[in-house]
């Protein structure tokens, strides 16, 4: 659908001005007012795995705005459902979608969405309907990247990225054919994404970094995702007779074994990332580790009001544990159990040790 044309008298006007700046607002007692669904979206998202990362959030973002433009008004319901969101997190990212803009960063150069009534309203801003121009070393990097997304597994030759790439070709400069995007190739991913869709068993060699040690087990691979530039796989574990997930870069092997399950699909709220039986760890983070909430995968968290937050996290092993805190320092202490409370400054003796006895 071509984008909707603004009429010329809502831009400038004291309405708009004050719509722009008002856009915050609303949106903070839409949150408030909730969608009349908050003990389901909250229960949700204690199972999601936990934070979002920006760049995921960016990404999601990029699909979500033209789609809402599309239509105008749309429910946080409905939109919440057609992104796999929860209410929550789909209203913390059109927040941060309506104060992003391009210079001067007045409300006709803003990203125009925001929420009122239980519904998402979003509109085309001027600045964004202008044909866009590019500079030689914006032109450059925008087919690098391109060429770099269609080289990932997955990418459709033959899509609208390559159509759209294929057309930036004639307008890059004398000499840029010369440099060649090369990216390190994910192993066994694409042998892993036809086990989904076959639902054939697989038999693997695993490395476990946090137990080191390698494993031979059956898996029937259920879903194949990228996060935070890591490729995993999502399976049923014949070995432990669970649910895991394994990082794809540390499978050594995978050997079809002709047998074929039945199919089960998994949502994210699926993901086994650890098991149940792990022992956990309760951490009071300050704002400079907020990190290690970006990083791995969670239990709980909890805000404070320093800017700093209690964290409760799955620990695969105490080895992990203590250099998680060497790398954290002073920002992360041991709340419980009272068990792990020493490991961080054994494990900065044992490193300091192994310095003197080099030196």
């Amino acid at each position: 659908m071509a984008p909707r044309e603004r009429r010329p008298a809502r831009r400038g006007t004291a309405r708009s001005a004050a719509r722009g700046k008002g856009r915050a607002s609303r949106s903070a007692r839409s949150a408030a007012r909730g969608t009349g669904r908050p003990a389901r979206s909250a229960a949700r998202a204690t199972r999601r795995r936990g934070p979002r990362s920006a760049a995921e959030r960016v990404t999601g973002l990029l699909v979500m705005l033209p789609w809402v433009m599309a239509r105008t008004r749309v429910s946080i319901a409905t939109m919440a459902r057609q992104f796999d969101l929860t209410e929550a997190e789909l209203i913390e990212d059109l927040q941060m979608a309506a104060v992003c803009g391009v210079p001067p960063y007045t409300p006709d150069a803003l990203i125009d969405v925001f929420m009122d009534g239980g519904e998402v309203i979003a509109e085309v801003p001027l600045v964004f309907s202008r044909p866009l121009k590019l500079n030689t070393a914006e032109l450059f990097a925008l087919r690098v990247m391109g060429e770099a997304a269609l080289a990932m597994p997955g990418a459709a030759a033959d899509g609208p990225l390559a159509t759209a790439l294929a057309k930036l070709r004639p307008l890059m400069p004398a000499g840029a054919d010369t440099v060649a995007v090369d990216l390190p190739k994910a192993r066994f991913v694409k042998e892993l994404r036809a086990a989904v869709e076959t639902c054939e068993r697989q038999e693997i060699d695993y490395f476990s970094p946090s137990s080191r040690a390698r494993t031979t087990r059956a898996i029937t691979p259920r879903r194949v995702f990228e996060d935070a530039g890591r490729w995993y796989v999502t399976a049923d574990d014949h070995l432990s007779g669970a649910d895991r997930v394994f990082r794809i870069d540390r499978i050594e092997r995978v050997t079809p074994l002709g047998i074929r399950d039945e199919p089960r699909p998994l949502t994210d709220d699926d993901l086994p990332w650890f098991s149940a039986d792990l022992p956990t760890v309760t951490l009071r983070v300050g704002p400079e580790a907020r990190w290690i909430v970006e990083t791995y995968p969670y239990v709980q968290r909890t805000e404070r009001a320093d800017g700093g937050l209690e964290v409760t996290l799955s620990v695969t092993s105490e080895h992990w544990l203590g250099r998680l805190l060497l790398r954290a320092g002073r920002s992360a202490e041991v709340l419980e159990p009272a068990t792990y409370r020493g490991i961080g400054v054994m494990t900065a003796r044992r490193v300091l040790a192994r310095y003197e006895a080099g030196a």
